[in-house]
């Protein structure tokens, strides 16, 4: 994944890249900030920021626009969409299922081609869900 960009790889940006990939709940940028202290206790939250509009710039991390929230970041820049359970705000990926596309789903206006896809689905999660998935990532 960091091969293929052009980005300098600064030590900042490794500390905030590895907490996005241990991550399965899309940390908002103040958790990470809190993560990477333990890491790096010196960092500032301006360096965070820095680091994750550096990332999603080279398109190595999608800045998630929740409707009511704050922003979260996600390293998963396979095409999928999010959903968030309205009742604890935790966050999962859902991929379409295999061989469908965007075109597939929506009734897309003709010549429309799709770049990127962001899209919340707000329901419930079970948390059973989470117990049987807490040691594979979502990403």
């Amino acid at each position: 994944m960091l091969r293929c960009s052009r980005l300098r790889m600064t030590r900042q940006r490794r500390i905030v890249i590895d907490i996005l990939l241990a991550s399965d709940d899309h940390p908002t940028a103040a958790q990470i900030f809190e993560r990477s202290r333990a890491v790096m206790p010196g960092i500032s939250l301006a360096t965070i920021y820095n680091s994750l509009d550096a990332l999603v710039e080279a398109k190595l991390v999608n800045h998630l626009h929740p409707d009511n929230g704050p922003s979260r970041y996600c390293p998963n820049v396979v095409p999928h969409i999010h959903l968030m359970d309205d009742t604890t705000q935790r966050v999962i990926d859902v991929q379409l299922k295999e061989g469908l596309t965007p075109a597939d789903v929506f009734d897309l206006p003709d010549g429309v081609t799709i770049d990127t896809m962001e899209a919340y689905l707000h329901g419930v999660i079970p948390d059973k869900y989470f117990s049987e998935h807490h040691h594979e990532s979502h990403h």
